[in-house]
């Protein structure tokens, strides 16, 4: 929604230095718009294009005509709350009273309905008949597509069911025999092949890595563990 707020200024300077200060508060430039014209023409244009209400268009073509000026500020989303902030800033200005007139009012953005392209433009992707005699429908049975196929229940991308990996890989991808412990001939454990002693023993376990018990290693080499 987009919020059309008006105010009649006393003269041009007036309204530009209002418009100034909505600027620095983040209202974008374009905008605000001010109107100046004294063509009756130029005027009319200008009040439309602003889109300003119609019970004011009469009261400011009379104030506009004495030298006044009218700023029209668009207030969308940007900045936030940008309503509440031109009119907060626009109050601390002298304006000029019109009368009872509709200066601040929302209007809504962009069209209530899109218009239809078939509406405006029948032959919309067709050839015009008078050099073929094409005289409208699909364009796709001009070039002999059909428009719908019949589903065909498939299981495989592939034609006769088959599976991709068939075509370079001719050995079967699962296998019924019976899963091995071991991935070596025999049941061998992989480690065997390069290390023959038992990889556990079943040897009582000991408390320290130095024969003779729990000993601090200085004792192997004969030195006082403090000096």
């Amino acid at each position: 929604m987009t919020t059309i707020i008006s105010r009649v200024f006393p003269d041009k300077s007036a309204a530009e230095t209002a418009s100034a200060r909505l600027v620095s508060r983040g209202v974008p430039p374009r905008d605000c718009m001010i109107i100046t014209t004294q063509d009756d023409d130029k005027l009319a244009a200008d009040m439309e294009a602003a889109r300003i209400d119609d019970s004011a268009r009469k009261a400011y073509a009379k104030a506009v005509k004495s030298g006044n000026a009218v700023l029209v500020v668009h207030a969308t989303y940007k900045p936030l709350t940008a309503a509440t902030i031109v009119r907060e800033t626009l109050a601390k200005f002298e304006t000029v009273d019109v009368g009872d007139v509709t200066n601040d009012y929302f209007v809504p953005d962009g069209p209530q309905s899109a218009p239809s392209v078939l509406l405006e433009h029948p032959l919309f992707l067709t050839v015009r008949p008078k050099r073929t005699g094409y005289r409208g429908g699909p364009i796709t049975p001009g070039y002999g597509f059909r428009l719908l196929s019949a589903r065909k229940e498939r299981t495989s991308a592939i034609r006769g069911g088959g599976f991709k990996s068939r075509m370079f890989w001719p050995m079967p991808l699962l296998s019924k025999k019976e899963r091995k412990k071991s991935v070596m001939s025999g049941g061998r454990y992989m480690s065997k092949a390069f290390w023959p002693m038992p990889l556990l023993s079943k040897k009582e376990r000991s408390n320290s890595v130095i024969r003779g018990g729990d000993l601090p290693f200085s004792r192997a080499l004969g030195w006082p563990p403090v000096s």
